[in-house]
Order: C-alpha cells, then structure tokens, then sequence
C-alpha cells in the first residue's frame, strides 16, 4: 500500500522550483519514503510505501526504484539533477556498495546501492546511512540548527544516531560513527538484529517495545506491534494503559542511560530524539529518555532531548541535503557513510 504524506505545513517544507533539487530516497526496515528535495527543504509532497523487507533485497530495491521514479514523474518541478539515497546499513565510499547491514533488512549486505540506482534513474547519486541523514537534516534544517554539536538519535525499527558539527556529519574513522543502538546494555541479555545479544537496540526499538507490551498484557500471539502499543495507550482499559505505558517508560528509560553515557563523551549542545517509533510512542517515551539522560550526564554537560523538528521526512531531506552538496562541490559520486 501507498501512502502520500502532505507537507505543506511542515517545517521543511519550501516549494522554490527555481533552484536546483534532488530525487530523495529513504529505505527503512519498515517504510520507504521519498520526495523531491531542495537546499532549504522538501518540494511537494512525501510519498510512502511498505518495505516488506521479508520479501528480500531484490523485491525492496525493486519497490525502492519504481516508488522514486513515480516521485519524478510526478513532480511538478524541472527534473531533479541527482540522486540522494538514505538506507539501513553502512557503505563503502568508493563504490556505494553496501558492507555491512543488520537483518532489518535481509540480504542487502553486499549490494551495490549506487550503481542500481544511477543506472534505472539515469542521474548521479549519492548513498549514506538512514541515521546519517536524519542527522545532516536535523542538523541544518531542524532541532539542531544553530547549534555546534548535536547528536541525532532515531527510534524506529532499529535505533541508530549521528554526530553533526555546525551541520556537518561526523562519520567516525569507518564511516559508521553513531551506532549507538549497538552499545552493550545488558551483559548477556536479549538477541539484537546485529547478532550480538544485551544491545540497547533489543530492549529500546519498536518491536522492542512491542514485544515487551505483549509480555506484560498476556498476549500470546506473534503479530503484536508498536501500533498496539500507542492504541493501548489510550485504551479505556487501564491494564492495558498501564502495560503500555510501562513498557514504553522502561525502553525510554534504557535508552536514556546510554545517551547521558554518550553525551559525557561528546557533550553535545542538544540530543535530538526522531523516528517512527520515538515519534508515535510521544511525551510518555520523550520524557522517560530525558529524565534518565539527565540522571547520567556530568555537569555542565547538558543532556537536553528535544524532539525531531523534521518528524519521519528528515531521512528524506537529509539524503536530498547530501545529494545536493555532491553536486555543489562537482563530485555527484562521492560516497557519504
């Protein structure tokens, strides 16, 4: 099914088709999402599809390819003159293939990202980590604007983060700096999507969350998800209520912990909190990260959480953002991790 998201209201939102744009992409563990994408934010409209990451990389690049060219041909802008394109994993700079993927997305490790797209879309493309871009967007366009270090934290299927300096990524000595959702949590605990096991991932992500609802509301059945979880609630049953709330609390909680950890090692200016997940489990989930961050971090440090100003879009923007910055510095190839 797809969906169209309206953004004429939204804070990254600025239809000006008079300067250059990008075709923006970017393929989650749960959703795809793409937009037409200028310097000072999105142009039209979002559009949305399922992953269906089950059907494996074949069918999720195919959906991927077919959702952005539609998103083109629709457009009521000049042809965008690049590619920008946000994904689950990590890249090899040189050639955009990806090298390393968790089983958010089954089978993508290994695919050469860059080279499918530039040849089905006929444009110059970039590829760079889904977090990563939230990151650039909030960096410069969001939450983090005006600030000089702001770590982006993203709450979906996965958890991932960035690091943005006066809006500039910083990717670390391999490309892969922010994985925060694989810092150690518990010695020996719940099996993260990485393999490893007592990963933050595996007690703070969505499915986290919603297998930790079940647990409490006796629910046996397999197909419980976070959806359940935010219509619980607001359910006229209070153990539901208080199962929900419990288990959202407990993740946020979790999560917290290690941010205030990690804001010790960087200091921050701001702690920017987005994704699916983080966004739709709202003030419950926010203030839990926020208060156990806040018990962790040295004074003066500042363990402020604010939340995402681009909502589920900064993904998108960040990829046109990147996209964009390729073209400015005439290298529409080059690689972002």
């Amino acid at each position: 099914m797809e969906a169209c998201v309206r953004n004429r209201d939204h804070p990254a939102h600025r239809p000006d088709v008079r300067v250059a744009t990008a075709a923006a992409i970017d393929i989650g563990g749960t959703k795809i999402a793409a937009a037409i994408v200028a310097r000072d934010g999105l142009v039209g409209d979002v559009r949305v599809v399922a992953t269906d990451a089950v059907n494996g990389a074949t069918e999720v690049l195919s959906r991927s390819i077919g959702l952005l060219r539609s998103v083109i041909a629709e457009s009521d802008v000049p042809k965008p003159s690049a590619i920008g394109i946000a994904s689950g994993g990590w890249f090899e700079q040189s050639t955009g293939r990806v090298v390393v993927a968790t089983d958010l997305l089954p089978r993508w490790s290994g695919l050469d990202l860059r080279s499918e797209f530039e040849r089905a879309i006929g444009l110059p493309a970039v590829v760079l980590n889904d977090v990563h871009s939230m990151g650039i967007a909030e960096g410069r366009l969001g939450a983090g604007s005006g600030r000089h270090v702001c770590l982006s934290v993203a709450v979906g299927t996965g958890i991932g983060g960035a690091i943005t300096v006066d809006g500039r990524l910083f990717e670390g000595a391999h490309g892969m700096a922010g994985a925060l959702g694989h810092i150690p949590f518990r010695t020996e605990g719940a099996r993260c999507s990485c393999g490893r096991r007592g990963c933050v991932e595996a007690y703070a992500s969505g499915p986290a969350i919603a297998a930790s609802f079940a647990k409490c509301a006796r629910r046996r059945d397999s197909h419980v998800v976070l959806l359940d979880v935010v219509n619980a609630m607001i359910s006229s049953e209070e153990p539901m209520r208080e199962c929900a709330r419990r288990a959202t609390a407990a993740a946020g909680a979790a999560l917290g912990r290690v941010l205030g950890g990690v804001a010790n090692t960087i200091d921050p200016d701001v702690i920017v909190l987005g994704g699916g997940a983080a966004l739709a489990l709202g003030d419950v989930f926010t203030e839990a990260v926020r208060s156990a961050a806040a018990d962790c971090v040295i004074q003066p440090i500042s363990a402020s959480v604010v939340t995402a100003h681009l909502g589920t879009a900064a993904g998108v923007v960040g990829a046109g953002l990147v996209a964009l910055d390729a073209l400015a510095t005439r290298e529409p190839t080059k690689i972002v991790s």
